[in-house]
């Protein structure tokens, strides 16, 4: 019985490891997940309990225009986020001259501390005291609506009775601010200090400056900014009844990863098309240069050539000149005396005159001997 339980178990751990490993074979071979930023936003959705009543978000980078958005245009509570747009309104006024910064609001508050005041530490008097030195509640509404491209027909009603806000309408005011940043230094250098410098956007990402305009009120909690990625970029978060501030923290973190990881990609492609541009410009190099060494051999043997030609040329004609010059007493009858004839007569000559020398020398030695033998004998008979 023992020994049929052991194997009745060690059949049943057989088993089990055939099927964990047929599943993880199984998870292998399944088609990998969709790595998009939708897929993204929609798996951090998922994970946060999040939805199109609870969550709106904007999301803009900078630099290649890339955006993303959900829900961007349901209006939700704002809280201190108003005070984006609205210090933008009165920093364009100051630019245009319409306003001075040491005007008075509500008669009491300078605009340039009202600025302080609303946009880094969030006071809420004071920049309720700025909205209504713009005229009624509805006018304050319409002046802010000249941040945004949003037609009457995409704006929902809702937007004029309350603190409401959509995020694409705190995008559209970022993207401004942004392009004119040269213009609005005073108020980005107020966001970067904005407080809390440890929360809601700035809690997870923290490598890099962060100049944002945060809000709570009463369950919505919201942050609307630009962080200074390596590939800057906008965001808005707009929550309702949820973890709110984590929320926007986190949220954050996912688009800065996201925006940092597609920069990596474009530098890395970046990258491999300089080296395949300088590749191919050292090819191209290489090939002229192969081409201009073979011009080069080719000019210099066109040009030994050219020497060998012309020394043949040479050649050819002294030659046709010694055949012309051989031919011509032939040609004409006459008599002419070549050098090898010549030499020939004047060995002759030198011969004939030799022996001419040596027989006139010898006769007249003979003659001598002759003379001589006369003229003894004739003394000889004259002494007698």
């Amino acid at each position: 019985m023992h020994i049929r339980k052991r194997r009745g178990g060690a059949l049943l751990l057989l088993a089990s490891m055939l099927l964990a490993l047929t599943a993880g074979v199984s998870a292998a071979d399944a088609e990998p997940a969709e790595d998009t930023l939708e897929a993204r936003v929609a798996q951090f959705m998922e994970e946060n309990y999040l939805n199109e009543q609870n969550f709106s978000m904007s999301y803009y980078n900078t630099v290649t225009g890339e955006s993303y958005a959900f829900e961007d245009t349901h209006m939700m509570v704002a809280a201190s986020t108003y005070k984006l747009p609205l210090n933008l309104y009165y920093y364009q006024q100051e630019l245009a001259g319409e306003i001075a910064p040491d005007a008075l609001i509500a008669g009491v508050y300078r605009l340039s501390d009202c600025h302080y005041q609303s946009l880094v530490w969030s006071n809420n008097e004071i920049s309720e005291a700025m909205l209504y030195q713009i005229g009624s509640f509805q006018e304050y509404k319409q002046t802010m609506r000249t941040f945004t491209d949003m037609t009457d027909d995409e704006i929902d009603p809702r937007y004029y009775s309350g603190n409401l806000y959509c995020t694409r309408m705190m995008m559209d005011a970022l993207k401004y601010l942004y392009d004119h940043a040269a213009d609005y230094e005073e108020m980005l250098s107020y966001m970067k200090e904005a407080s809390p410098q440890n929360g809601y956007f700035r809690k997870y990402v923290t490598e890099c400056e962060v100049a944002h305009k945060y809000g709570s009120f009463e369950g919505a909690e919201n942050d609307t900014g630009i962080i200074y990625a390596g590939q800057p970029f906008l965001l808005a978060v707009y929550t309702q009844d949820v973890a709110g501030e984590e929320i926007c923290a986190k949220a954050a973190r996912l688009m800065k990863d996201y925006t940092d990881e597609q920069y990596a990609i474009q530098l890395e492609q970046e990258r491999l098309e300089t080296e395949r541009c300088e590749r191919a410009k050292r090819l191209e190099a290489d090939r002229a240069a192969q081409e201009k060494s073979q011009e080069g051999a080719e000019e210099r043997e066109a040009l030994r050539t050219e020497q060998r030609e012309a020394v043949k040329a040479r050649l050819l004609a002294a030659e046709a000149e010694r055949l012309a010059a051989e031919k011509a007493p032939e040609e004409s009858g006459g008599f002419r005396l070549h050098t090898r004839d010549y030499l020939l007569v004047a060995g002759g000559a030198v011969l004939i005159a030799l022996l001419g020398y040596l027989g006139v020398h010898g006769l007249t030695r003979h003659v001598g001997r002759y003379e001589k033998r006369w003229k003894d004998k004739y003394d000889g008979m004259m002494r007698k």
